[in-house]
């Protein structure tokens, strides 16, 4: 196992750019020897406040997060042939907490490699809830690769064409360097 890299985490929502980002989070798992963590972030409809005041039923809850597990499997599938996954350790992870902060918490080693797919929400979605992969470049004490897919209408590209190449961003540097 490399030196330098352990574990290779990944946030995974099914776009095209968590698409890119699992394929490249693969390779980079498969170069340094390291396990593959794809991880999924699911929160109540409204949000964790809105069900402390208004708790969804155990069935419901259930539903949510295997909805959220369908979700990972399906875009794993997707993105990763048979030949990809050959050799990888892989353990993917459904996490019940918003985005940004579940995979901060789970990338916590310096051993660690956060991979992100850029956002491609609108201004006002940003406003709204944030930007993900700017908390975790923010907050992360490991480096953080965030790519970008290649221009799309919008749909994941599942059969590796040319839509699902990533372009890394300038971002592959340790968030923090100076620690």
């Amino acid at each position: 196992m490399s030196e330098i890299v352990q574990r290779v985490i990944v946030g995974v929502n099914g776009s095209a750019g968590s698409v890119a980002a699992l394929q490249q989070a693969a390779r980079e798992a498969a170069r340094h020897d390291a396990v593959l963590c794809p991880v999924i972030a699911w929160a109540p409809p409204g949000g964790e406040a809105a069900d402390a005041v208004n708790p969804a039923p155990l069935d419901v809850r259930a539903y949510w997060e295997r909805a959220a597990r369908d979700r990972l499997t399906e875009t794993c599938d997707d993105a990763l042939d048979a030949d990809t996954r050959r050799g990888l350790k892989i353990y993917p992870r459904v996490v019940r907490a918003q985005a940004g902060p579940a995979l901060v918490a789970l990338s916590r080693h310096e051993k660690d490699m956060l991979v992100m797919g850029a956002g491609s929400h609108g201004p006002v979605h940003r406003f709204l809830h944030g930007s993900v992969s700017r908390h975790c470049l923010k907050h992360a004490h490991c480096p953080v690769l965030v790519v970008h897919p290649e221009e799309t209408d919008g749909e994941a590209a599942p059969d590796g064409g040319p839509h699902s190449r990533p372009r890394l961003a300038p971002t592959a540097a340790p968030a923090h360097p100076e620690r």
